[in-house]
């Protein structure tokens, strides 16, 4: 399969799902980013946006490339160790789905990204597709519940008490811990699960095997945190990757003349990985921005300098993904004709 036709083949199945609820979705979307675009551009210092951008250290963004790239290869090593309980996987191979993945989510709705990583991981390493989403779906919800905990410890260092971001922290926490609570409990039903499957009356026999034969891969893609080893490697990496993460907002911070801590980054980390459950169009558009200018504002950062900020850091961040991510859906064509 060519690269163009594993991003058509996911684009047919975004236009074959339920098309009512799709066009909502996108108008909620749009209609949410222009408003928050429109708060968030109200009364900007457009003199003092653009003067923060022309002095700018830009000879430290190769820097800050080559960091946010390091990030994305301690990523696959991270989701690597989760895969890892069905089979040993090359971590190039990690590497470039992720990417393509990333790509995905970047410029397709519904985050179709991770349909994509799931069908690169299944077709370049002979595993299960379901096996691979579930692997990703425990990554996504651990990353969840370090946010939380990264945005709580955060705002304590901080001194900044922001009741929104507290109380969007507790209702998160809510969804974290439950599908924590699912992902340690369901495989114990696994059998259970599979008889309940077999006697639906509304199903034929045929459906019947493919829906079980998908649930038993999914339930053990949920088993992938399942082990003592695996889960302090993962743990070990998921620190890494946010130390990694809050430096680089600071590096870059610093490339912008602006003066950012440590733990005002992960702050700004912590809200801005909360807000992507938030229906928003690809980027993020409006609301990673609306985001930026409200949290850097207790810090002593002007809007014009958080939204010089956040606009450098989302067109490096798709300079880094595009990149990787295509020459990651290069690869799986190259690897596929092979």
């Amino acid at each position: 399969m060519k690269p163009k036709g594993l991003f058509s083949a996911f684009a047919r199945m975004e236009k074959d799902a339920p098309s009512a609820r799709n066009r909502w979705m996108v108008v909620v979307s749009i209609l949410l980013a222009a408003f928050l675009l429109y708060l968030t551009l109200r009364d900007l210092n457009w003199r003092a946006f653009f003067v923060t951008l022309k002095n700018a250290r830009y000879v430290y963004l190769p820097f800050v490339f080559l960091w946010s790239s390091a990030t994305f290869l301690v990523r696959a090593l991270r989701l690597r160790v989760l895969l890892s309980g069905e089979k040993k996987l090359p971590l190039p191979n990690v590497f470039w789905a992720n990417m393509a993945g990333y790509l995905g989510n970047n410029i397709l709705p519904a985050r179709a990204g991770e349909f994509i990583r799931a069908a690169y991981l299944g077709k370049q390493n002979n595993i299960s597709m379901s096996y691979a989403l579930a692997a990703g779906l425990v990554e996504r919800l651990m990353d969840v519940i370090a946010l939380i905990a990264l945005g709580a410890l955060a705002l304590s260092f901080t001194g900044i008490v922001s009741p929104a971001f507290q109380n969007a922290l507790k209702s998160i926490s809510v969804f974290g811990l439950a599908g924590l609570f699912i992902i340690f409990t369901l495989p114990r039903f696994n059998a259970t699960i599979g008889r309940l499957i077999l006697i639906l009356p509304v199903l034929n026999e045929s459906k019947k095997n493919k829906l079980n034969h998908f649930l038993q891969h999914f339930i053990g893609g949920l088993k992938s945190l399942h082990g003592l080893t695996r889960i302090l490697q993962f743990a070990g990496l998921t620190g890494l990757i946010w130390l990694m993460d809050g430096l680089g907002v600071v590096l870059l911070a610093y490339t912008l003349n602006l003066r950012l801590l440590l733990s005002q980054a992960f702050v700004l980390l912590a809200a801005l990985g909360l807000s992507s459950a938030i229906p928003s169009t690809p980027g993020y558009v409006g609301v990673y921005q609306f985001v930026t200018v409200t949290i850097l504002a207790p810090f002593g950062i002007s809007k014009a300098d958080a939204l010089a900020f956040i606009l450098v850091s989302q067109a490096l961040g798709y300079l880094v993904i595009c990149l990787w991510g295509l020459l990651g859906l290069w690869q799986f064509g190259k690897n596929s004709r092979a």
